[in-house]
């Protein structure tokens, strides 16, 4: 891989860019909009913020709150209004034509979660200054059918953690696991806490929008937000009486992939009103994945998800009850199951699997089975209007993994009952409290809040070892954020303290047949502090200062076997202590009429860094031969680079150019730490028109992905060395076909359209296969 090849073209298409900054404007359509705010006529508006993501623009608002937002192309944006006192509006509008929207900003003591745009309520949220980047609109369409950790790796800055071609989870910056919180509709998500290949139970067809904060996040989300913070935010609900609805429908050539997905929802007016609800589906299901030369043998997977919501606004109090099923059987690749050691290594040095199977939707063992259920009621009330307001959130999640090793156990062969060697059931009842005060002299603004969590986990597989023990845990912490707002700056600080407690009824390891009790306890404080200054409408800069920490999950103090769906042995160590990190951000954010661009740079210290390290030798055990890992300590020091550039280089003709970068080292022995992504070249051009007909927003593009060989890792760091880095290309088109008076999207997509053949090394698996073909994807969107 020519590293220097691909800054190059990036170098070249930013100063030409630059250089033709002033030609002619690209497209020709004009949004007007005003701002008024609920409570006031006579506001002087000038120091609203109108912002633009995808074009990455500032807009100036005239005292009045009047804006004009010229040359724009059709399609979907997302804005974001705010004003200091009052709820931001986020929220992504459809532009095909000239038109004009109205803003009504509601006063932060009147309104908890409702925001006015025209006739439409849109639910507050928060805005900090953070690293934080949306995938919505038509972006997020996109990526329909793709898992969660699939999804998010369009981000500059993101990856994912795979084991094989169904299982990923994602990486912020070079970190990844129990360091990046996702947040489900307003809930932590739990379930990942048993390793770093389980995916999160997600059904991404729930959301609208997925935002990522870059960096830490924990004064608000909770002390182990040490990387960052995943949001996945669904739709508001309806307030403007009748029924709406959408049906997704997605294939996929690899795997023979085949996703429905289906969301009903209805306001109503009236006496009720004030009242809505809504019910979503998925059903996904798949087969044997191809590489480029064979099939991956039982790497199919069965998923079926549904949610439920039932919300009551009313002025100055609410209340909403939301409900999600989760259930997913994976496949996991028999090329990963290995008889002996002297097999496992003859396995490491094959350029494919000795046994490729053909093409079949069975499950077989080895699989896992994922059943996760989340129930939540949150609801908020206004006080007096001196008084601020309050809202609360309760939630329970329960989560059952079962892993099924490729050998039936000895009590399963006597029973036949598919006895699984590895069960477990997660417990976790969340509560989240908050106060925002009003506003002080309209310019600074804050909250003060509580979180309680706790865990039961209840393990009852049949394996000889214990991989997790049975545990209970318990934590909480209290907040407090302020943040000051002038026409050119915004300040924030925030502080926070928790405490966790944790007792474990785990196997002696000297001794198995004697049970242990150990607790422990830990206690922390962390702060954030961040400024942003606006240069000008077009520029601005952020910097973010952050501490954070988080005890070691159950399975790095305690584990002690095989991980079936990692295909790999995992011992851990009681005497691990905090992991802490100390981080720095810095963003430079340029939006243009023709050309933008975003580029941040990141410097973060862990101190005692948990991490999987490989042995050195592989472990036999009666079930096989698998890589064996141990959880270590060190201190650690992650520098990077995101970099992000847009530019119209015609009327109808955008590229796109996003590059990422990090630098690991391991300060403890002075050395470069394993398992850090590879830096990362993206590129893609773009034409689009729209049509004088009835058919709208055509568009047809070609991308290319350029990942580099990880070359700084240990030597004999790893079984194996890090794979080449690899090209691949891609390419894409679509458009929205009008419908009874709305518009059907159909997007084709190819990725690998060359079949290459390749691994990456963030694959867990890469020890054994290669990773996807070519895959071709139909996507088709119908509203109703």
């Amino acid at each position: 891989m020519n590293i220097k090849k691909h800054w190059f073209l990036i170098l070249l298409s930013l100063v030409s860019s630059m250089l033709s900054y002033s030609q002619q404007l690209s497209c020709s359509l004009v949004v007007k909009g005003n701002i008024t705010l609920s409570d006031s006529s006579n506001t002087d508006l000038s120091s609203a913020s109108v912002y633009i993501r995808q074009i990455n623009r500032q807009i100036q608002v005239e005292s009045n709150g009047d804006f004009i937002v010229r040359n724009l192309c059709p399609g979907r944006f997302e804005f974001r209004i705010s004003y200091v006192g009052y709820k931001s509006i986020d929220t992504t509008l459809t532009v095909r034509d000239n038109t004009a929207f109205g803003f009504v900003l509601i006063n932060q003591t009147q309104l908890l979660s409702d925001i006015t745009i025209t006739s439409r309520i849109l639910k507050k949220n928060e805005l900090t200054v953070e690293v934080k980047d949306t995938l919505g609109g038509l972006a997020i369409e996109e990526t329909r059918g793709l898992s969660l950790g699939e999804s998010l790796k369009n981000i500059a800055g993101v990856n994912s953690l795979q084991s094989g071609p169904n299982i990923s989870k994602p990486i912020i910056h070079g970190v990844y696991s129990n360091r990046i919180l996702i947040v489900n509709n307003g809930v932590r998500q739990e379930g990942q806490t048993w390793g770093n290949d389980h995916a999160p139970e997600i059904d991404p067809f729930i959301a609208t929008k997925f935002s990522v904060i870059k960096g830490p996040a924990s004064i608000r989300y909770g002390s182990d937000a040490i990387g960052g913070v995943v949001l996945v935010d669904p739709a508001d609900m309806p307030r403007t009486p009748g029924v709406d609805g959408n049906v997704n429908l997605v294939a996929m050539t690899n795997g023979r992939v085949g996703v429905g997905s289906a969301m009903i929802e209805q306001a109503f007016g009236d006496k009720l009103e004030g009242l809505s609800w809504r019910l979503q589906g998925t059903l996904r299901k798949a087969g044997n994945a191809r590489a480029a030369d064979y099939y991956l043998g039982n790497t199919g997977f069965n998923e079926d998800d549904y949610s439920a919501t039932m919300q009551y606004n009313k002025a100055h109090y609410g209340l909403q009850l939301y409900y999600s099923m989760f259930n997913t059987r994976i496949g996991i690749a028999t090329a990963s199951v290995v008889g002996s050691i002297g097999d496992l290594y003859a396995a490491f040095t094959r350029s494919q699997p000795i046994d490729t199977a053909g093409f079949t939707y069975n499950i077989v063992r080895p699989y896992q089975t994922v059943n996760h259920q989340l129930f939540k009621t949150s609801g908020y009330i206004d006080l007096s209007k001196n008084l601020g307001r309050i809202e609360g959130t309760y939630a329970y999640q329960r989560d059952v993994r079962k892993e099924y090793d490729a050998d039936v156990s000895f009590n399963d062969s006597m029973n036949a009952n598919n006895i699984p060697d590895l069960n477990f059931q997660l417990n976790t009842q969340t509560v989240d409290l908050a106060w925002e005060h009003p506003a002080i002299k309209n310019k600074i603004v804050g909250s003060i809040g509580f979180n309680f969590i706790t865990h039961s986990n209840i393990e009852q597989g049949t394996s000889y070892q214990q991989l997790i023990p049975n545990f209970l845990d318990y934590g909480g912490g209290i907040y407090a954020i302020e943040k000051f707002q002038t026409r050119k700056w915004i300040f924030e600080g925030g502080i926070r303290y928790d405490y966790r407690w944790l007792q474990a009824y785990a196997l002696d390891p000297t001794n198995p047949t004697i049970e242990i009790k150990p607790i422990y306890n830990w206690q922390n404080a962390t702060v954030n502090l961040g400024a942003e200054y606006k240069f000008s409408d077009h520029f601005y800069t952020m910097y973010n200062f952050g501490t954070a920490w988080r005890p070691p999950q159950v399975i790095e103090l305690f584990a002690n076997g095989i991980h079936q769906s990692a295909a790999a042995f995992e011992i851990g160590d009681s005497s691990l202590t905090l992991e802490k990190a100390y981080n720095n951000n810095l963003s430079f954010i340029f939006g243009g009429e023709k050309f933008s661009f975003e580029v941040g740079f990141y410097v973060n210290y862990f101190h005692h860094y948990i991490y999987l390290k490989p042995d050195s030798l592989p472990v036999q055990t009666i079930q096989g031969a698998f890589p064996a890992f141990t959880y270590t300590q060190v201190n650690a020091l992650f520098e990077g680079l995101d970099l992000n550039i847009t530019y119209d280089i015609t009327k109808h003709l955008r590229l796109v150019s996003k590059t990422s970068i990090v630098r690991a080292r391991n300060e403890t022995t002075n050395e470069w730490l394993i398992n850090i992504p590879a830096d990362r070249y993206d590129n893609s051009i773009r034409y689009h028109w729209d049509s004088t007909g009835k058919w709208k927003s055509f568009f047809i593009g070609i991308g290319n992905l350029a990942v580099s060989r990880q070359i700084r890792v240990p030597p004999n760091s790893d079984y194996v060395v890090p794979p080449p880095g690899y090209d691949l290309w891609g390419m894409e088109a679509g458009c929205s076909i009008p419908f009874y008076k709305r518009y059907i999207d159909i997007n084709l997509i190819v990725t690998n359209l060359t079949n290459v053949s390749y691994r990456d090394y963030l694959n867990r698996f890469r020890y054994y296969m290669d990773d996807l073909g070519r895959n071709i994807s139909l996507r088709v969107m119908v509203p109703f």
